[in-house]
């Protein structure tokens, strides 16, 4: 690798967040007695709460992004008849759906190229207890035009568990892992000079190929390449060689920066026909030493009067793993009466100081 590129490789710290939001429980469960649409729910200190899964979160996230930042969705095969994601056409380096969220591509017998997704979402968690709310509904509107036109059908009626509160989810970035990927692989790779193609063979099984192709490649020496969007370097070790793929850093930058704006201005989220409203009310972000959503335990909300007040902000900001400004948002329903020099309320300036937005 080229040194500009090593010495500009991981200017950016890993980022915990913290979020609350006013939601419902649209994440739904299996049904209860053929016809109660149950919602996913979890006992939490004794207390009855609803939840939105980690699975759900990171598809509202991702669609959010499809969205506003023009991601695209990686390429999926049947390979092994399994449904994952096909790394023989896409990789960190043209997938930002690979980069952020990692993948396992499984091969004959129990090898597998696996990669640890660099974003880390937890469940979204009900701060207030599930008190058993169920409404009735049937479909009176489409049955009745069916009536007008002389048919004769009846309404089919079914049951819905509901919840609406404020729910708190965490996301965690990981920029030593964002915008790097390791394979291990037998052969050498092989690179045409004259086509610019570089062949891959992943196999772990030297009687059986599974080639990846990659073009527009250029060689810079016998171990260094160039692509589009980043660097390919190749190391023997031992018997076999080992391939590391690094992502450009203002793409990693950017890549990063779309999902910090994502998840401050709000997640686009659809479940049973509904919309839900996964956008923060209170937000606390900051870069930090290792990727942990260290503010996920302490944060809370008490209620006092007509007022909701969030709490555990002062013990976040005690966490030693804070390495830079801390970032709040609050709203008018859910007020932070805190100050202090570690925290910043500007988001364009607190982007600024992390790395992420130019002055």
């Amino acid at each position: 690798m080229p040194n500009n590129q090593i010495n500009n490789r991981n200017t950016v710290k890993n980022i915990a967040v913290t979020i609350i939001f006013d939601g419902a429980a649209l994440n739904r469960d299996e049904k209860i007695g053929g016809n109660i649409q149950s919602i996913k729910k979890l006992n939490v200190n004794g207390k009855l709460t609803s939840f939105i899964s980690r699975p759900a979160m990171r598809h509202y996230l991702f669609n959010t992004l499809i969205r506003s930042a023009s991601w695209k969705q990686a390429i999926v095969t049947g390979q092994g008849q399994v449904a994952q994601f096909d790394i023989l056409q896409d990789d960190i380096l043209n997938s930002e759906e690979l980069d952020a969220f990692g993948y396992m591509f499984t091969m004959s017998g129990e090898n597998s190229i696996t990669r640890k997704a660099p974003v880390g979402l937890t469940k979204a968690v009900s701060l207030s207890s599930y008190e058993q709310d169920m409404a009735f509904y049937a479909n009176h509107d489409l049955v009745q035009r069916a009536n007008k036109q002389g048919l004769a059908i009846t309404p089919n009626p079914f049951q819905r568990e509901e919840h609406n509160a404020f729910y708190k989810a965490s996301f965690t970035i990981d920029s030593k892992i964002l915008g790097e990927d390791i394979w291990v692989v037998h052969a050498n790779p092989n690179y045409d000079a004259k086509s610019k193609e570089m062949t891959i063979d992943i196999s772990s099984d030297e009687k059986v190929s599974i080639i990846k192709k990659m073009s527009n490649i250029i060689k810079l020496d016998d171990n260094n390449y160039e692509t589009e969007n980043g660097n390919i370097t190749i190391e023997t070790i031992s018997n076999s060689f080992k391939i590391t793929f690094s992502l450009k850093e203002e793409l990693k930058k950017q890549r990063i920066y779309h999902i910090l704006e994502a998840i401050n201005d709000g997640l686009v989220a659809h479940s049973s026909g509904e919309d839900n409203t996964i956008v923060p009310l209170f937000m606390i972000a900051a870069p930090v030493k290792v990727p942990s959503p260290v503010f996920h335990s302490y944060i809370d909300i008490i209620k006092n009067g007509n007022a909701i007040s969030v709490i555990g902000i002062s013990d976040c900001l005690k966490n030693s793993w804070i390495d830079g400004d801390v970032y709040i948002k609050d709203c008018e329903r859910l007020k932070v009466e805190i100050e202090n020099e570690k925290i910043c309320r500007d988001w364009n300036k607190w982007l600024t100081k992390v790395g992420l937005k130019s002055n």
